[in-house]
């Protein structure tokens, strides 16, 4: 469902889970991809001086609070 474009909201809701967290904690991680696409659209979005600052696109693990300008 999440592949299909479903709401995670609505998804955890139609599994009667307690919490949006949970159902995503519980089935994300079997959806290869979904964190690139995540950064990759992160990085189309942000203004350019934020994404690339000397030429470098975000990855799951950059810490953009601790950059300074």
């Amino acid at each position: 469902m999440l592949l299909r474009g479903a709401k995670p909201k609505v998804i955890s809701e139609a599994l009667g889970h307690s919490s949006v967290a949970f159902t995503m904690d519980t089935y994300s991680h079997i959806i290869e991809g979904m964190q690139e696409d995540a950064m990759a659209l992160l990085d189309e979005v942000l203004p350019v001086g934020v994404s690339q600052k000397n030429n470098a696109k975000l990855t799951p693990t950059v810490d953009i609070i601790s950059h300074k300008n």
